[in-house]
């Protein structure tokens, strides 16, 4: 216990260090914006992690935002990760791309969901592109410096998931599916804090990451966080 009180310490300190330096979320009225668990599906026997990271060979979601249009509609900035540029293991490499891949198809999803649910056209379509991603991810293989951090983000995707499927059961009875009510709601607490614990995470494991790529780290989980 005394040990996960301390890395836990050290992950929010390096949280809150390279947040200062950073352009914050943006807050808005439409439910868009970000700023700054128990609901991971298990691992299916059949499919264990075996799956190597391949991000061509990752899902690409059918919806009608680009990624552009959806970091624009959040609104958020978008830094992409240099790998070219990046002191990190090939292996580690390859993970983060099919991580960062998944990271932006959530937020085309999630933008999108919102807005159309927001309309009143409440399908099940968002949540099964949701789990397309999760499954995905969770079935490739993370090196051992990646595992925790693939097993947040793999919280924050499935519940964000949670919250769109109680949505779609509730329909127009929903109470959070507005600016104001939103952030209260458990599960986009809880996945909101996990998206900081897994931006701190990189933060920590890849403190020589150049400046570009620390930001890079900082869009990817703020854009996708619902607060």
């Amino acid at each position: 216990m005394q040990a996960n009180s301390i890395v836990r310490s050290i992950l929010f300190l390096g949280f809150t260090a390279s947040t200062i330096c950073l352009t914050g979320c943006t807050a808005s009225s439409q439910g868009l914006s970000s700023r700054g668990f128990d609901n991971l599906p298990a691992t299916k026997p059949s499919d264990p992690k075996s799956q190597p990271a391949n991000a061509s060979a990752a899902p690409v979601i059918n919806v009608d935002l680009s990624v552009d249009a959806a970091y624009a509609a959040i609104p958020h900035r978008r830094t992409a990760m240099d790998f070219s540029s990046s002191n990190l293991s090939e292996q580690d490499k390859r993970f983060l791309k099919v991580a960062f891949h998944v990271i932006d198809q959530a937020i085309r999803v999630r933008v999108s969901a919102y807005q159309h649910f927001s309309r009143g056209e409440v399908t099940s379509e968002s949540i099964s592109d949701l789990e397309k991603l999760i499954d995905y991810l969770q079935t490739t293989e993370a090196p051992s410096s990646l595992s925790r951090y693939q097993s947040t983000l793999l919280k924050a995707l499935s519940d964000q998931r949670a919250f769109f499927d109680e949505w779609r059961n509730e329909g127009r009875q929903f109470q959070y599916g507005n600016g104001q009510t939103l952030g209260m709601h458990p599960r986009v607490q809880s996945a909101s804090s996990a998206l900081k614990e897994a931006y701190g995470i990189l933060i920590v494991t890849y403190p020589g990451e150049s400046n570009h790529n620390k930001l890079a780290f900082f869009d990817y989980h703020c854009a996708l966080d619902f607060l």
